[in-house]
């Protein structure tokens, strides 16, 4: 009987040991997004927000494209949550898009100067919870916000003030055209962390709210560093591509009837290897012996940005820092370290007076384990 015992209690403990090795060495890692994400659940990240509007039926989407694409017509919505850059070219279509009947909602801590608000620097860190005050008495009374931003907002005759605190107005509104833009300092109340601490929610809610014959409630988040490419037919009409496919049928159709075949069965192998190689090491001694190490160097980098383009979505133009955050949660400490190592590379080509063919062989190697590990995604 005892014996019988000892087996089923090693038993049990084999199984016990073997299920929390198990979850020790197979427990994935939660991915590292960047912050102010609406799809990230992290602490820093806006989820909350977007799921809950998103329950309670409001129209709400991420808009991942450039300004300049943005739905035309009236009664559209912007919430824009502590950009990375945002240039002057962009705040041109921004307001013509604002000017034609839509909303624009900044969160930001430390704005650039924009039309229509005066920022003033305060010098005071905000670490405690103050009172807030609703100059619109939309949120009631008795409301309270921790405020970390440094700067407020002057009182100009084009703003009008909606938020302030003890040191001045945190939030306020301008017209622009038809539309107006919000611009509210405090992004930190929209995170998932803070969203619920003192009054954040009751101030916030507001300037979330959409109707339902709202165009949409769009949350940006190609200024957190993620592209998304338009489908090739988006810019066309439906019944231009409803013409084209029944073209295309017809003509499919009429090919299968006449049994006509378009080029070879195969292509053949001399031209794949012979001549594929042969053209590869000509094009190569053609840059090495004019030394165009700068117009190879800048091959190998648009040929990197087009891979991350395509894995992870991150555009083109993205700078160093955009291209890094959006990489960060595909790659690991070391593979992250040596992307970054790259693209510092292609910095100190662009500004040195001379890039010699040894350094260009330097960075192309390093370069080349980048190249390998994007192709394996």
């Amino acid at each position: 009987m005892l014996k019988r015992n000892k087996l089923q209690i090693a038993l049990a403990v084999s199984i016990v040991a073997f299920l929390l090795f198990g979850y020790i060495l197979v427990k994935p890692d939660l991915p590292d997004l960047p912050p102010y994400l609406s799809t990230s659940a992290d602490r820093d990240g806006t989820k909350a927000v977007f799921t809950l509007l998103k329950e309670q039926g409001a129209p709400v989407k991420t808009w991942k494209q450039p300004w300049r694409s943005l739905p035309s017509g009236g009664r559209h919505k912007l919430l824009v949550i502590q950009p990375y850059t945002l240039g002057a070219k962009e705040w041109e279509e921004i307001r013509t898009w604002v000017s034609g009947g839509n909303e624009l909602v900044m969160l930001h801590d430390s704005p650039e100067e924009m039309d229509g608000f005066s920022l003033t620097k305060t010098g005071q860190v905000g670490t405690d919870a103050v009172a807030i005050t609703d100059l619109t008495g939309q949120s009631g009374t008795g409301l309270s916000g921790q405020v970390a931003s440094v700067y407020r907002l002057k009182e100009t005759s084009g703003m009008k003030p909606l938020l302030k605190d003890e040191r001045g107005i945190i939030a306020g509104r301008t017209e622009v055209g038809q539309g107006s833009i919000t611009l509210l300092l405090v992004p930190e109340w929209m995170r998932n962390d803070r969203i619920l601490e003192h009054s954040h929610f009751e101030l916030i809610r507001p300037y979330l709210q959409t109707s339902l014959d709202t165009g949409g409630l769009w949350f940006d988040e190609y200024h957190h560093g993620l592209y998304e490419k338009p489908g090739m037919l988006a810019v066309y009409p439906g019944w231009l591509l409803a013409v084209l496919l029944q073209l295309t049928l017809g003509a499919l159709l009429w090919l299968w009837m006449k049994g006509v075949r378009f080029g070879p069965v195969y292509t053949p192998r001399a031209w794949t290897v012979r001549r594929g190689d042969e053209t590869l090491l000509a094009a190569a001694g053609w840059y090495e012996r004019r030394e165009l190490t700068r117009e190879a160097l800048a091959h190998q980098a648009r040929y990197i940005r087009g891979l991350m383009r395509e894995r992870w979505g991150v555009r083109l133009d993205a700078t160093v820092t955009q291209a890094l955050a959006a990489a960060k949660p595909h790659l690991s400490k070391g593979e992250l370290e040596q992307l970054a190592a790259v693209m510092r590379s292609w910095q100190a080509a662009e500004e040195a007076a001379s890039y010699s063919p040894k350094q260009f062989e330097k960075d192309s190697r390093m370069a080349d384990g980048v190249i390998r590990r994007l192709e394996r995604e």
